[in-house]
């Protein structure tokens, strides 16, 4: 359908009938493993981008670092559809308190940020828009 011909209403039934955020399976090779990921709002990416700073106040003036680390974890921990990075059997091998700390420990770091990107990739992040010529 050409995007200018189309109707208000048409448009409106589309963004209505979007209910589904995107997913996509990758493999991590070491382990042999796939991991079924599914795209963040922008309030949940947001969330966990808030939570991830650390904020300090030095001479009157606020600094702000985001602490990559943290980030990719969480990105990862909210956006994993498969496998359940808390279940039981990964926290007791891994004498961690929940599914980030497993995936902290468990992952490494070049692997932490390729995930963290593709959820932000299926997130909307790098997405190029078109402009539409009248």
């Amino acid at each position: 359908m050409n995007m200018q011909a189309m109707t208000e209403e048409q448009a409106l039934q589309r963004l209505l009938d979007a209910d589904a955020l995107p997913e996509r399976t990758v493999l991590l090779e070491r382990f042999g493993v796939a991991v079924k990921l599914r795209g963040l709002t922008g309030k949940q990416v947001y969330g966990i981008r808030e939570r991830c700073t650390e904020r300090r106040e030095k001479r009157g003036q606020t600094t702000e670092r985001l602490d990559e680390e943290q980030f990719n974890t969480a990105l990862i921990g909210a956006a994993t559809v498969s496998p359940n990075w808390g279940d039981a059997k990964l926290l007791a091998k891994y004498n961690a308190s929940g599914a980030e700390e497993v995936i902290k420990r468990l992952l490494l770091a070049g692997e932490l940020s390729a995930l963290g990107d593709v959820v932000l990739d299926l997130s909307g992040f790098n997405t190029e828009l078109q402009d539409i010529k009248n």
